[in-house]
């Protein structure tokens, strides 16, 4: 379990806290995160919206939705990804490898048919989403 966990922006200005454990964790393949982050795979950890607080720099905390379903926040003085709220789910992102004092326990890959590199972990591979999330629930081998 996690007691609470810190993450903040590139330049600190905006500060972040999570408490107890995320109800989702593991690894994206989409586009959509391809682009926003500009790495070949995402890792997440998602939090009901009541365990995530934002302790600072909210006043420079901008936000970007380019489907109305998932609201991408970040600094908007130095541009550094802090979250993503997913609206539908009611559940906030923050970033694991950015949370200091968590231990990011990924349990699965979502959009692994949009991947483009493999990884070849023993996790569960969904093509797009599992089917309670909206998705076709297809696997893809490892």
């Amino acid at each position: 379990m996690t007691d609470v966990a810190r993450s903040s922006c590139f330049c600190g200005k905006v500060h972040v806290e999570v408490s107890g454990d995320p109800v989702l964790q593991g690894y994206c393949h989409c586009d959509d995160c391809r682009h926003w982050s500009g790495t070949p795979v995402t890792a997440y950890a998602m939090w009901p919206q009541d365990n995530v607080r934002i302790v600072s720099g909210e006043d420079h905390l901008g936000s970007f939705t380019k489907n109305g379903v998932t609201i991408r926040r970040s600094c908007s003085e130095c541009g550094g990804s802090v979250m993503t709220e997913s609206q539908g789910m009611k559940l906030i992102d923050v970033y694991p490898t950015n949370l200091e004092g968590f231990d990011f326990a990924p349990t699965t890959h979502i959009r692994y048919g949009q991947r483009v590199i493999d990884m070849p972990d023993g996790l569960p591979k969904f093509k797009d989403l599992p089917e309670k999330a909206g998705g076709s629930g297809e696997m893809i081998p490892d």
